[in-house]
């Protein structure tokens, strides 16, 4: 059963456009062919566990070193490899899932990637262009969310699985939706201690393009 998220009325205020600018430009650049989604998918890899500021030279040593890259570590590796080998089927899944407006296929095909569960696979469906969010472990403290509200029990059945992404998606467009947590994500971590250089919303915001188009 889909635990029940709280309910959150959050402050409107104006935020930055950086949304349909930024994220905007890495959608158009995902859904050019299966390599650009898989590049995509792999700066996603890189945020686990690290901050935004270090995504850009983890790109550069993965693309150097492919699998064997320091930073393709855990299952970070197998969700890099996975993604490499379906990369056309998963492809073909996401530009009708973005033709349809579908979050929930999206994500549900996303998730089979290794190491991405529902929050890092609705963070690849939001750069795609799709109305949904990533609820990380930043927005979780903001909503005072515990992180296990959002991960799949071991196990789940089918059913269960697409009724708690549906729950998700909702949930993101219910607070807000994918423009409004982008850019007040940008918002609230710029010049935190992990992103010190990336001291306004907008580098932060730009630093995603720059990271996922490095080298590319």
């Amino acid at each position: 059963m889909m635990v029940l998220l709280p309910s959150l009325t959050l402050q409107k205020r104006k935020v930055k456009r950086m949304y349909k600018t930024d994220c905007k430009k890495i959608a158009r650049f995902a859904l050019k062919n299966p390599d650009n989604l898989a590049r995509v998918t792999t700066f996603v890899l890189t945020t686990i566990q690290a901050s935004l500021s270090s995504t850009h030279s983890q790109m550069l040593d993965i693309d150097n070193n492919g699998a064997s890259s320091k930073y393709l570590w855990g299952n970070k590796r197998d969700g890099f490899l996975y993604m490499q080998e379906h990369k056309r089927v998963i492809f073909a899944a996401i530009k009708e899932a973005v033709k349809t407006n579908d979050a929930v296929a999206a994500i549900d095909v996303l998730t089979n990637v290794p190491n991405l569960g529902i929050v890092k696979a609705a963070f690849v469906a939001q750069m795609v262009g799709l109305d949904v969010s990533c609820i990380d472990s930043h927005n979780c403290d903001r909503l005072g969310l515990s992180r296990s509200a959002l991960k799949f029990p071991k196990g789940v059945k089918r059913d269960t699985k697409l009724k708690k992404i549906a729950d998700y998606v909702e949930f993101t467009r219910t607070t807000g939706g994918a423009e409004y947590w982008w850019n007040t994500w940008c918002e609230y971590v710029a010049g935190n201690r992990a992103n010190k250089a990336l001291d306004t919303a907008q580098k932060v915001s730009k630093f995603h393009v720059q990271a996922v188009m490095v080298g590319a």
